[in-house]
Order: structure tokens, then sequence, then C-alpha cells
């Protein structure tokens, strides 16, 4: 089982299609919350949402992405299936399941690798946080909303266990 929050979400998408791709066994299933899947920033979550993201900030994507790629990063292509996840394949992916809070600036990452793992019968559970910012599972002290998605999560990999 992979899980991953954020970048790591992102990573976790990363490592199963490169898995994948050299014919090496899959995990049994991935988690994911509020996964980084486009480097790009192409969706429109991160115009949609800057101002109520509480954690993320669209204005800090230039530093994020110096950060991983490197400081000849503006050399690079951040929509490169080798950088974004949601640029290459989900084919033969394990489920998956995908939670978001719809207050981020990632929400459309998580909506887009959603449509696009559908589109080759990927099986994904979506779970969307209403109002709720960035990995707010995280926060599950504080938000009823956060144990819930925690516990749906479990019942879920039990599941996919049994």
């Amino acid at each position: 089982m992979f899980m991953g929050d954020s970048a790591g979400g992102g990573l976790c998408l990363l490592t199963i299609q490169a898995l994948l791709e050299h014919k090496l066994p899959a995990p049994r299933g991935v988690v994911v919350l509020s996964p980084w899947a486009d480097l790009s920033a192409s969706g429109e979550s991160h115009i949609r949402n800057r101002h109520k993201d509480i954690l993320l900030h669209n204005d800090e994507n230039d530093w994020l992405l110096e950060q991983l790629l490197g400081p000849n990063y503006t050399q690079l292509s951040p929509n490169s299936p080798i950088y974004s996840p949601l640029f290459g394949s989900f084919a033969n992916f394990p489920p998956m399941y995908i939670n978001v809070g719809t207050a981020e600036i990632l929400e459309d990452d998580s909506r887009r690798v959603l449509a696009k793992a559908r589109e080759v019968d990927v099986d994904v559970t979506f779970e969307h946080g209403e109002h709720l910012m960035h990995c707010y599972p995280l926060f599950f002290p504080y938000f009823p909303e956060a144990r819930q998605t925690l516990s749906n999560i479990n019942e879920w990999i039990q599941k996919l266990y049994s």
C-alpha cells in the first residue's frame, strides 16, 4: 500500500507509473491526499482558490519548483510525465483513494487525476472536503470531517485487504 500527501502524493503516483512502465509489481492500492500531480499548475483551482488555501499559495510555485527540480528548473518542462504524474499513464493502476479539499489550489490536480484514471477503468474512490484546506485529514484533532475521512480511508483499506 502506498500513501502520500501533497508532493508525497504526487511521488506515490510517479512511483507507481515507473513501476508499471518497467513491468515491476505495483502496490495493492494507493491513497493520495491532495496530490501535487501537475507541477505546471495548469488547473483552474490554482487561480480560483488562491485566496482560500491557507496552507499553499500559488505565488510560492516558482520557489517550490526550484526546490524540487533544481536551480535550472525553468529549462525543464514541468508538464512532463517525468515530473507531473497527471500527464503520465494510469493504465493498469491499482485501486486508488483520492482525497482533496475544495478550498485548495491543488483541487483540480486531484479531479483531473480522477478523470484520467477513470478513463482507463481504474477503480477510484474520490472524496472531497467541502470548503476545507490542503491535506485537511492531517488536522483530525480539530475537524470532525478530517476524522471521518481517516475513518473512510481505513474502511477502504480494510475492504481492499479482505
